[in-house]
C-alpha cells in the first residue's frame, strides 16, 4: 500500500534533515554562518558590485574569512575593513 504524497513528502524532507544534521560538514557550515544587518548586506552588496562577475565568489570569501575570526559580534567598522581587504586586488585600476 502506498503512502499519500504529503506522508512521502514529510518523511522524505526529515530524513535529508536528520541526515544533513549529523553530518561533520554541517556542523562546519553552520559554525561559519554568521548574520548581516540590512545595511551591513547592502554594503557588502554594493562593494561586490564593483567586482567582476567572476571573482565575487572570491571577494565574499575574503570578506568573510576575518569576520569569522572576530565571532558573532562584529562591529561596522569591522566589515568595512573586510570590504576594503577584500577588494585589494579584486578590481583593476581604471589608470
Amino acid at each position: 500500500m502506498a503512502l499519500p504524497a504529503s506522508k512521502r513528502t514529510g518523511e522524505l524532507a526529515n530524513t535529508m534533515v536528520s541526515r544533513f544534521a549529523l553530518t561533520p560538514f554541517a556542523a562546519v557550515m553552520l559554525s561559519m554562518m554568521f548574520a548581516l544587518n540590512d545595511a551591513q548586506l547592502a554594503l557588502v552588496m554594493t562593494a561586490a558590485v564593483s567586482v567582476s562577475v567572476e571573482k565575487r565568489g572570491v571577494f565574499l570569501e575574503r570578506v568573510a574569512a576575518p569576520l569569522r575570526l572576530r565571532g558573532p559580534h562584529f562591529t561596522d567598522p569591522d566589515l568595512g575593513a573586510a570590504i576594503q581587504t577584500a577588494l585589494t586586488g579584486l578590481i583593476q585600476s581604471a589608470a
